[in-house]
């Protein structure tokens, strides 16, 4: 059990000895050994003791807190990792714009590639001639991306391969779940709900991944550093996204494992979102698409995460080449 999810409204996370007891009402719920657990998740209205918490730090288990639609809302961590040099030669590093284009442009163009390797491997199973347009129309962006241009101009390429993107995306989605393009803050539809809520759940993971390698993962490389924003988290997820959370969202609604009566609309801003039942579904397809191996090998997507942190933390110390994360054709 890599990460505990708590979604049952109402619950309260408690300790006896060294296990954690998940408890409603009197009935207990769950009973797992601290040793077990990785992460802990909450979602809503759950109640934590303060000997659960004790145990969690002395276990050096992270706990994040999320809205019931999947915003963090903030994280209790062990003590942050004591490597002060790295978070020093990161701040030295953001202060000099060469390493900042050479760190950013290769995550842009790590991104756009994978994005392009989905719709590849996508069109294999439903080919045809439109796929091409998208593809070559990315390739085209990826070589402007690795062309090292300044930020302003590396997020205007950016931003215009994520349209072209998301226009085959459309076409991907095959389920019963429409998508009209990608919305967000709020998401306007069931499939906007499910990346909208993948990519909170990938870079929760990512800030405490960045945080515990001795990174500061406030401080960016490519989205600009504003106030509560995790960017270096951001900066690292974008190889992700479409390479973990799109594909993992297309499997679930192209095989029909979500409906229309899985999803609710919030009254006071329209948001759509997951009932708590297929909340709680959503979340078991995603730790088991998160633990399964990736690549051909024995490394679990969780595990190339770490990887992915790792590659960041050299490329920063050393002041050399970022290698981006590729996902398999």
């Amino acid at each position: 059990m890599p990460v505990l999810y708590l979604v049952e409204q109402g619950a309260t996370l408690s300790r006896e000895g060294e296990r954690l007891f998940v408890r409603k009402g009197g009935e207990t719920l769950l009973s797992v050994p601290a040793f077990q657990v990785e992460g802990v998740w909450v979602f809503g209205n759950v109640q934590l003791t303060t000997p659960a918490i004790s145990l969690l730090l002395a276990h050096g288990v992270e706990t994040c807190f999320f809205t019931m639609e999947g915003r963090l809302k903030g994280r209790l961590a062990p003590i942050v990792s004591r490597n002060v040099p790295l978070r020093l030669r990161q701040f030295e590093r953001y202060q000099d714009e060469g390493f900042r284009r050479r760190l950013a442009a290769p995550i842009v163009a790590g991104k756009l590639e994978n994005a392009r390797r989905l719709i590849m491997r996508y069109a294999r199973t439903y080919p045809g001639p439109k796929w091409e347009r998208w593809t070559i129309a990315l390739e085209q962006r990826i070589g402007l991306a690795r062309g090292l241009p300044d930020l302003r101009t590396l997020r205007g390429i950016e931003g215009s391969g994520s349209a072209i993107y998301f226009e085959a995306f459309r076409e991907m989605v095959r389920g019963e779940l429409s998508f009209e393009g990608r919305s967000r803050r709020p998401p306007r539809d069931p499939v906007n709900a499910l990346l909208s809520l993948g990519y909170a759940l990938l870079t929760g993971e990512l800030i405490g991944k960045i945080a515990a390698s001795g990174l500061d993962p406030y401080l960016g490389f490519y989205h600009e550093v504003r106030h509560g924003r995790p960017a270096l988290a951001l900066d690292l997820a974008e190889e992700f996204r479409h390479a973990y959370i799109d594909r993992f969202v297309l499997s679930l609604v192209n095989r029909r494992s979500f409906g229309p009566e899985d999803f609710e609309q919030r009254e006071e801003d329209r948001a759509v979102l997951l009932r708590p039942d297929a909340l709680r579904r959503y979340l078991a397809a995603y730790e088991a698409f998160m633990g399964r191996p990736v690549g051909g090998g024995p490394q679990t997507a969780r595990g190339r995460l770490d990887e992915q942190v790792r590659r960041l933390a050299r490329a920063i110390w050393s002041g050399g080449e970022y290698e981006p994360f590729s996902m398999e054709i």
